[in-house]
């Protein structure tokens, strides 16, 4: 067995129907008294936002609704400025990825006196240390994992690139998994993050820096999403799938994290930085073809999956996607044929291509694009 450090793990974590009625207590206990509810104009349209506000009661100070897909700097910068005009002492993110990525990037840039630069994703990048605003995260969908994970994005619109940060200080304090706060996810939303949560799974499980507790983690997630996920798309009001696609997509994050994804992530970042598609796409699309080109690299352990998705991995995830209201190939989305060869490229330059089982090259990848075509 290879030496393993378990650098990353989550905070409180608080479950179960209703919770969200606790984020006032949640958030006394944090002595915080000025809270920024920060979320996307779906979420502030409907009943997500009213139980939210209702659980924090008088600890809302008020609420920034303007997350976009994807978090552009300018939506993130504005965020940030209003939490410093209400005088915030608590960040309450509620929503998907987009919403709780958006609420650290705030969290970097009070820390940082607004300069995001130094921190990004690099051996040299400076650390936030300690002095950041306390974050309580509600997800409201099952695929992100930022809720538990140190790692967050935005995305530069005019330079078209993502922006990745990794630093322990952007872990909120605490979570808030309220399966009601779930059901309100469309099915396309509903399936989209969950193949998310499902390839960090696999790509946990294939990782190069996998080990044991990564392993363990991520193989009950991906029995608990093989069996759920379905469900919470078919029925959207089944809280106990719901319950259990939240417990899977944070299980996964923890596994990813310290185990580490690669292909799959590291393309998903250039679709969502050139193209503001949701990681989901990558995910849906390429987890099959990147399973059947790095399963083998890792010998005897790739049976470990057989339990989880089937007899055939790669087979169960094409059937699991078929049934979904998913995007089924690369054509059917904005990507051209002739934008794979540059997505190659610049997929080879993310930090999670290392974590590959095997060495990986720009004709691999390029090669990968092409049979998702």
């Amino acid at each position: 067995m290879n030496p393993f450090d378990i650098d990353h793990w989550p905070n409180r974590i608080v479950s179960g129907p209703g919770a969200v009625a606790k984020l006032g207590a949640l958030a006394a206990e944090l002595g915080a008294q000025r809270a920024l509810v920060v979320c996307g104009a779906t979420v502030a349209r409907g009943e997500m936002l009213a139980r939210a506000r209702e659980g924090l009661g008088a600890a809302c100070a008020g609420v920034f609704d303007r997350v976009e897909s994807q978090n552009p700097l300018p939506c993130v910068r504005a965020g940030a400025a209003m939490a410093r005009e209400l005088g915030a002492d608590l960040i309450v993110s509620v929503g998907g990825g987009s919403a709780i990525d958006a609420a650290k990037c705030m969290v970097m840039l009070l820390a940082s006196g607004g300069d995001l630069g130094p921190y990004i994703m690099s051996e040299a990048r400076k650390r936030l240390g300690d002095n950041v605003l306390p974050h309580i995260a509600v997800p409201t969908t099952t695929g992100s994992s930022s809720e538990v994970m140190p790692s967050a994005g935005c995305r530069d619109p005019q330079e078209r690139r993502k922006l990745l940060f990794l630093d322990a200080a952007l872990v909120p304090k605490v979570v808030v998994l309220d399966p009601q706060m779930a059901a309100y996810a469309s099915p396309e939303l509903t399936a989209h993050s969950g193949m998310t949560a499902v390839a960090r799974c696999v790509e946990a499980l294939y990782s190069a820096r996998r080990n044991p507790v990564s392993t363990a983690l991520a193989l009950h997630a991906a029995r608990l999403l093989a069996r759920a996920r379905p469900r919470s798309v078919a029925v959207p009001h089944d809280l106990e799938a719901r319950a259990q696609c939240q417990i899977a997509c944070l299980m996964s994050g923890v596994a990813a994290i310290n185990a580490m994804a690669s292909v799959v992530h590291a393309i998903g970042h250039v679709f969502g930085g050139r193209f503001g598609l949701q990681h989901g796409v990558a995910h849906s699309i390429l987890l099959a073809p990147a399973m059947r080109l790095l399963l083998p690299a890792i010998g005897e352990d790739q049976y470990e999956l057989l339990p989880a998705l089937g007899m055939d991995a790669a087979a169960s995830i094409e059937t699991l996607v078929a049934q979904l209201p998913l995007a089924q190939r690369l054509r059917d989305t904005v990507i051209g044929r002739n934008d794979l060869p540059e997505i190659a490229r610049i997929a080879m330059g993310d930090y999670m291509i290392p974590n590959a089982p095997r060495a990986i090259s720009e004709a691999d990848l390029l090669a990968l694009l092409q049979s998702a075509w």
